[in-house]
């Protein structure tokens, strides 16, 4: 991706969501090696060789390798890798890659660069975390923390989630977040059914990876469909088509 707008050959401090959107990718670890944290977000073309500092051109790395590859782009540093384990002796690098590091070199970088691309995770980082600006690293890593302990409360991610309608506001929509927000959204209240009955839903939702509400929404939406289109007849039993809780009146 490129852009003529963006400055290449210097770096800027990024906002605090661009950290989090990139060191929470490949699930916290380093591109490169797959197994330390990631803590610092590397250049994938570097800025000595004319690189942006911006989202696209980013990789999230653990401090030894971001430091090892040093001014290298990750095909060069892989070439190197190759004619170090064929001529040691002659300078390419330093030191050789581990199987587990070498094996799937290319394949993880493309996994990784796809994940912190996707525009809808993308969004969702901007929209929890754009306005945030850090002052110092350990600001920034509170930030991370807390944007850990977020997602692992989601019972799956929730930028794969629907948006509950389409909006005009640029702000998180997404049903299994911030849709109860949206201004389209209405929250169905005073739902009647046995602990036994909620315990048993409650586990539905977590197997098909929906929160309770996105699967209530789900069950709704249905059972509205299904009477529209005539499914369940004039004195058909609701029950019948779509089953869910009782509303009491």
């Amino acid at each position: 991706m490129a852009d003529a707008t963006v400055p290449r050959g210097s770096r800027a401090k990024q906002a605090t969501y661009v950290w989090l959107m990139s060191l929470t990718a490949n699930e916290g670890r380093c591109t490169y090696c797959a197994v330390q944290p990631s803590t610092t977000l590397d250049h994938e073309q570097p800025v000595a060789s004319n690189g942006a500092d911006v989202w696209w051109n980013f990789l999230p790395a653990c401090k030894p390798c971001n430091d090892w590859k040093r001014g290298r782009s990750p095909l060069e540093w892989l070439i190197d890798q190759k004619l170090h384990r064929d001529r040691p002796r002659d300078g390419f690098d330093t030191r050789k890659m581990s199987v587990r590091m070498f094996s799937g070199f290319e394949s993880r970088i493309e996994r990784v660069r796809r994940e912190i691309g996707d525009p809808n995770r993308r969004d969702w980082f901007r929209h929890h975390f754009g306005a945030d600006r850090y002052k110092n690293k350990d600001e920034l890593w509170g930030h991370l923390e807390r944007c850990k302990e977020t997602l692992a409360s989601y019972p799956h991610l929730p930028w794969t989630t629907p948006c509950v309608a389409p909006s005009e506001l640029d702000v998180c929509s997404r049903r299994i977040c911030c849709g109860w927000r949206h201004p389209d959204a209405r929250t169905v209240r005073d739902v009647i059914i046995g602990p036994g009955q909620y315990a048993e839903f409650s586990k539905a939702a977590l197997d098909s990876n929906m929160s309770v509400g996105d699967l209530m929404s789900t069950l709704v939406v249905r059972y509205l469909r299904d009477r529209h289109e005539g499914a369940l007849g004039s004195h058909a039993d609701p029950q019948s088509a779509t089953t869910i809780p009782t509303q009491r009146n």
